[in-house]
């Protein structure tokens, strides 16, 4: 048994008018709008949620790696620079992959470069608050021994024998 009921091509009942000829329907009928695209509003709170999301990483994981004393020795302002610069190049490559047609392009790309290049000038500032960071142990001297005698130990330490001996 063959089926041909999606094979059939349906005809028009009337003929189609010639080119110069309007339709009296087609002129009164109102212009119809278009929705709008409903990809580009959700996007927003998207990378609205993924700035914070980054900045909340961004923050723990240089604390982590570079150690939150170093990052308590630096200003304010230069890990909101740092911290927010990385978050808008993290938004920014993610655009570049979500956007465009191929994941991997051009944009995408120089987004990535900037997050390294980020991470690397993050890194060369903890590494100059390391290396100038002041010293806790100047004052102390390594050669001074420190010993405990103790004299007479309690008497719970003594065996009930050797209590009666003395």
């Amino acid at each position: 048994m063959v089926v041909n009921e999606g094979l059939e091509v349906a005809t028009p009942p009337e003929p189609l008018p010639e080119s110069g000829t309007i339709i009296a329907a087609e002129a009164t009928a109102p212009a119809q709008t278009v929705p709008a695209v409903p990809g580009r509003s959700w996007l927003r709170l998207a990378y609205s949620f993924e700035f914070l999301i980054a900045l909340l990483v961004i923050f723990t994981l240089w604390s982590e790696i570079g150690g939150q004393g170093h990052l308590d020795l630096m200003p304010w302002y230069i890990k909101l620079v740092c911290g927010v610069s990385m978050a808008c190049c993290c938004i920014r490559f993610t655009a570049g992959l979500v956007e465009e047609p191929r994941a991997w392009n051009s944009r995408s790309a120089r987004w990535l470069g900037g997050l390294i290049l980020i991470a690397l000038v993050m890194g060369g500032i903890t590494y100059y608050y390391h290396l100038h960071e002041a010293r806790d142990d100047q004052d102390t001297d390594d050669n001074t021994a420190t010993s405990v005698k103790v004299a007479d130990p309690p008497s719970g330490f003594y065996r009930t024998s050797d209590r009666t001996s003395r």
